[in-house]
């Protein structure tokens, strides 16, 4: 009831929440996806507008409720390209530099309200890692894509497929980082720096974790890192791969779905030949985004 109440003084917050609601119901109602996603588009329109003029001169009382808007606007992006009626190619590189400008704004208004000694209405809420992801999303409205992918597949299988890979993903990463502790060069840090955010993202699953899971990941990219993955640096496309990879745990989230299969594959898509080390990794990514969630 907190966030309502919050949005009813608040029209930026209350746009935001219509946004995304609008955007769920262009996943619910796919004969209506069109006419949904033009609401969506223009309620969201009106929230960023609405958030940029509180931004510049915000005082303590704002912080929430632009936490709030912001997470909405950073889920609304992420689903709107999951739900876009335009089938574009992705640009893998754009998408984790978009997601990491996007995650920055929470993570701001985050640390202010830690910082500001606010009288935080959202208090207990904020600080939750022990937060389990649910699975069983064959019992809700937003289940049919799944059941539809898995027809004749019951919950708990569905389960058990998504925790087998999430071993297969914890049993990958720990070769990579046998592989990284071996490297030299300048380099090697920002290996382990990203590997290890990487592994902190992901291992609580289902639990979210203290640093956001792997949705949150893109947030703690380097610039460094950025640029080695736009260079085709193997180590960090093989890390940026294990992130899609992971996004598939997310899969029965309706405004995250099928992203991280789509976000693998237009990856190995733009890749060269692959040097003989990489060959059996790469494998295993193939055989695991090619899997039915």
């Amino acid at each position: 009831m907190t966030i309502p109440r919050m949005a009813a003084s608040c029209p930026y917050l209350l746009d935001s929440i219509h946004a995304f609601s609008a955007l769920h119901l262009a996943a619910v109602e796919t004969d209506n996806r069109a006419s949904w996603l033009d609401h969506a588009a223009r309620y969201q329109s009106q929230a960023c507008a609405g958030l940029s003029r509180v931004l510049p001169e915000m005082s303590p009382q704002d912080y929430e409720p632009a936490f709030v808007s912001s997470i909405i606007i950073m889920l609304f992006a992420i689903g709107s390209r999951v739900l876009s009626l335009e089938n574009q190619p992705l640009d893998p590189l754009l998408v984790v530099l978009e997601a990491r400008t996007l995650i920055s704004g929470p993570a701001m208004l985050f640390s202010r309200i830690n910082e500001g000694g606010v009288d935080a209405q959202l208090d207990g809420w904020l600080c939750a890692p022990d937060t389990q992801e649910s699975l069983e999303s064959g019992k809700h409205d937003d289940g049919g894509w799944m059941i539809t992918r898995n027809r004749g597949r019951n919950p708990v299988e569905n389960t058990r497929v998504l925790f087998n890979l999430h071993k297969d993903i914890m049993t990958s990463l720990a070769r990579l980082h046998l592989i990284i502790d071996t490297r030299k060069g300048s380099d090697q840090p920002i290996y382990s720096d990203t590997w290890q955010q990487l592994q902190q993202a992901i291992e609580p699953w289902p639990k979210i974790g203290p640093h956001g899971g792997p949705l949150a990941w893109p947030l703690f990219l380097s610039d460094k890192f950025s640029s080695l993955l736009q260079h085709g640096d193997w180590v960090a496309r093989v890390l940026f791969l294990h992130y899609g990879i992971a996004m598939r745990l997310l899969c029965h989230r309706w405004y995250v779905r099928d992203w991280g299969r789509r976000l693998v594959s237009a990856t190995l898509e733009q890749l060269d030949e692959i040097p003989p080390e990489w060959e059996e990794t790469i494998s295993w990514i193939r055989r695991a985004v090619a899997r039915e969630d």
